[in-house]
């Protein structure tokens, strides 16, 4: 089977990335920690979804202050992604070819946004050179100073008293409410492609393969999803014994020949129980004729 590659340096160099990005773990958290019981296990995981909340909170109290373009908004949640991604260290690295695919933005656009929020004390940057550039979220910093909202302090300052944790659940569901938070999540449809592959085989592997091609930006979800379809299909008209894992199906491209446009339906193959040779149709009335005038 003949298939037809992008450009695979750049795919390599993305998938790279994304790869790096998303699946880097910080040894200092205690959620990798050896000695954390549950129960601390379970305080971390409140800690950070507090904290991920807080932040797209304090950043809409500054959008309502001080107008952000579309740009900026699109910049401060693709770092605000990766970081919960990083496990909330404070730096963290992200090269501009995955911001481009989380924002949607050209690398002039990413520079421009980066130093507007930079401005705006909502976000900080290092620039290495070649290598990728180092962020920093600092809006929690910024917004205490032009924000004043004691209720908000004091969700940012309590951490483990129980009574606190309570008014700040009350205080989050209520802001919820009013103000809508935008996706962020570049994977939607993994779950459909999962549904509808012919062998669901090694989830975690082809869920990895799965956002790295996402991330890639060549193909779209619903690219893959129909890709999918059509390779069941194919699998179930030729009947075949072999069937790619789907991590391989992604990470090989074998799924460009099944992308729309390219996919062309296979004729149903039918064998005999012999030789496994496709099986011919004949007419047997001619045939016999045929033999009777010859021997005629």
């Amino acid at each position: 089977m003949k298939h037809q590659h992008c450009d695979l340096s750049q795919s390599k160099r993305n998938r790279s990335w994304a790869g790096k990005i998303y699946h880097k773990v910080s040894h200092n958290s205690d959620l990798t920690s050896g000695h954390s019981s549950v129960g601390e296990v379970k305080k971390q995981k409140k800690g950070d979804k507090l904290k991920y909340i807080n932040l797209i909170n304090s950043f809409w109290d500054l959008a309502s202050l001080n107008p952000l373009s579309t740009g900026q908004v699109s910049l401060y949640f693709a770092l605000l992604h990766v970081c919960n991604r990083s496990y909330w260290t404070e730096w963290f690295e992200v090269p501009n070819q995955v911001l481009s695919v989380l924002t949607g933005l050209s690398r002039s656009g990413i520079l421009k946004a980066r130093n507007e929020l930079k401005q705006k004390r909502v976000i900080d940057f290092k620039e290495r050179g070649t290598k990728p550039t180092l962020y920093r979220i600092t809006i929690a910093n910024s917004t205490q100073d032009s924000v004043q909202d004691s209720t908000q302090d004091s969700v940012q300052d309590s951490t483990q008293d129980s009574t606190q944790d309570s008014t700040q659940d009350n205080i989050l569901r209520q802001r919820q409410k009013t103000k809508t938070v935008p996706p962020i999540s570049p994977m939607e449809r993994f779950e459909s492609f999962w549904a509808c592959y012919p062998l669901q085989k090694n989830r975690r592997v082809a869920e990895k393969a799965y956002r790295d091609v996402v991330l890639m930006g060549i193909y779209g979800e619903d690219d893959l999803v129909k890709a999918a379809e059509n390779y069941a299909e194919t699998c179930q008209l030729l009947k075949l014994d072999k069937i790619y894992y789907p991590a391989n199906f992604l990470s090989k491209t074998v799924f460009e020949d099944y992308l729309p446009g390219r996919y062309k339906q296979p004729q149903r193959r039918e064998k005999n129980h012999f030789n496994k040779f496709e099986q011919r149709e004949y007419n047997f009335e001619e045939l016999e004729e045929e033999l009777l005038e010859n021997g005629g």
